[in-house]
This record gives structure tokens, C-alpha cells and sequence, in this order.
């Protein structure tokens, strides 16, 4: 197997967004921007390290109601719990070590917000939420809402660490989540000084992402909220510097014109202005 080479290193961009989130925008990330991101990760449009953070009792730090269209988001849960509810009913309980994938398809209104014990009593919240955009023939199909609980991605037990697959096969294991994108995606955790490799299709976007600790790839070394964008190759190599958590994306591009506004991602500017109005007359559906 030929290792893929680190092509690009893409510092984290510090933000906020929702009710005052704390968050690292890793997808695109500073030196990236517009059309350009887009290209370089494709099938990949978005990815938020957000937290870690301890809410205060009475903090209502969340994502409130939003629209999407377009495309699908995957919410892992590293730590705390969150709530999900949306337009088509869908509703649900973001525990530690699950996920969530709501495909936006034509239109859905959604939010993610603190559980009440949380929003009582205070505690941690980390997590990433992964973008994934939608070929041109499913961005009509109709919205809806998928749990993925920690039972259905357990960790594995591996050389040197752990690894939790939620997309595509690693280590033998097929995460649950899926998606009209061909993808892989899965959080590792490994030792000081552990060692990882990993096969992966030639020509697919590949990107390895520290969200605590660093990895060496190569002779290149990724420090934590960094996306270091992979080259060609057939395989994935990696050491860990210190102890790291890390997560690990690849997947087939999908080639397509993408034009974003916001919470829409679809193939013309056309398809952006009518989602635009579809939302505002109430077409995706409302959250009381």
C-alpha cells in the first residue's frame, strides 16, 4: 500500500455560533474559502469541533429553530447531551457517543439544544457536526432524521487505542450511518507513540483531524484543530505525538457545481433563491 502524504494543513477558524457555542470551524478553516474549500473536500462542506465546554445552571447554549436544504449534517457526541426536534416530527436524545444524521433533502427546520438537566444543573458538551452534501438527485428527496445510538457503534479495541466507526467499514467494522455520498468517517483515539494505518480508496478526499493532541503523518506533524488534508495514495498512516483523539473522514467526490447561502447548498444560484423563499413562506415546515 502506498501511504497518502499530508497535500495541505488548514488551521481551525475560532467562533461561536447558535446561543453563543463555542466552536472551532474546521471545514473550511482559516486559508479557505468559498468555492475553493468546497473542492478540496468534497463530498465534505462543513465540520464544527464544538466545546468542550462546561454550561453554567440556567445556560441555554444550543442551536435554536434553522433551516437546511441540500444536504445531510451528522452530530457526534463526544460528551453532555443534547435534544434534537424538527419540521417532519422527528425527535430525539444525543447521548454520549452517538449521533444524529438528518438529511435535509428539500427542506427541514431543526434544532439541537441542552437536555433540562443540563439546562439545570450545568455540565460538558463536546461535539462535531459534519456536513455532507447531497448529489444533485437526492437534493429533492423528502427531509428526515435518523438516531444513531452508542450501542450501534461501540469502540474497538485496537493496537495502541480505540476506534469508534459511524460511516463506511474501518477495522471490519461498518459504522451505521448512511449516506447517498460514499463516505468513511470514524473517531480514534490513540496512545503516545501508538501507531495507525489504515487502507482507503485511491482518488477519494481524505482528511485526518486532531481534535485533542497531535498525530505525525509522514514527517508532517498536525497539531490538535488542524485538518490536514491527505494527497494520493491507497492508505492511511499515522503516529500519535502525545495522546490524541482524532477523527478520520474520507470519501468519493461528487463533482457537482455547488453554490452555498447560509443553511442551503444546492447547484445553482436558481435553487438558492427559491429555497430562500420556500423558507420564509413556510414550505420547509415550522418548529412551535
Amino acid at each position: 500500500m502506498s501511504a497518502k502524504p499530508v497535500a495541505s494543513l488548514v488551521r481551525g477558524l475560532p467562533t461561536q455560533d447558535g446561543n453563543r457555542v463555542p466552536l472551532t470551524r474546521l471545514v473550511p478553516g482559516y486559508g479557505q474559502h468559498g468555492t475553493e474549500a468546497f473542492r478540496a473536500m468534497d463530498p465534505f462542506l462543513l465540520m464544527d469541533h464544538f466545546g468542550p465546554m462546561v454550561l453554567s445552571p440556567g445556560t441555554d447554549a444550543g442551536f435554536p429553530p434553522h433551516p437546511h436544504r441540500g444536504f445531510q449534517t451528522l452530530t457526534y457526541l463526544i460528551q453532555g447531551a443534547f435534544r434534537h426536534r424538527d419540521s417532519t416530527g422527528g425527535s430525539g436524545l444525543l447521548r454520549p457517543g452517538g449521533a444524529q444524521l438528518m438529511t435535509a433533502g428539500s427542506g427541514i427546520v431543526h434544532e439541537e439544544m441542552p437536555v433540562p438537566e443540563h439546562l439545570s444543573t450545568g455540565g460538558a458538551i463536546e461535539g462535531v457536526q459534519l456536513w455532507i452534501n447531497l448529489p444533485r438527485t437526492d437534493k429533492g428527496s423528502p427531509p428526515g432524521y435518523t438516531d444513531l445510538q452508542p450501542e450501534s457503534m461501540p469502540w474497538q479495541l485496537i493496537p495502541g487505542g480505540r476506534l469508534r466507526a459511524l460511516a463506511g467499514t474501518w477495522a471490519g467494522t461498518a459504522g451505521p450511518a448512511r449516506t447517498p455520498a460514499r463516505i468513511a468517517y470514524a473517531h480514534l483515539e490513540l496512545d503516545a507513540a501508538a501507531r495507525f494505518r489504515h487502507p482507503l480508496p485511491a482518488g477519494w478526499t481524505a482528511a485526518v483531524v486532531p481534535l485533542h493532541g497531535s498525530v505525525r503523518i509522514q514527517d508532517t506533524t498536525v497539531p490538535a484543530d488542524t485538518v490536514a488534508l491527505l494527497g494520493e495514495g491507497d492508505s492511511l498512516e499515522l503516529e500519535a505525538l502525545s495522546p490524541a483523539s482524532v477523527m478520520l473522514l474520507a470519501g468519493q467526490p461528487i463533482g457537482e457545481p455547488i453554490v452555498h447561502y447560509g443553511p442551503f447548498v444546492m447547484n445553482t444560484r436558481e435553487e438558492i433563491e427559491q429555497a430562500i423563499l420556500d423558507f420564509q413562506s413556510g414550505r420547509m415546515g415550522h418548529l412551535d
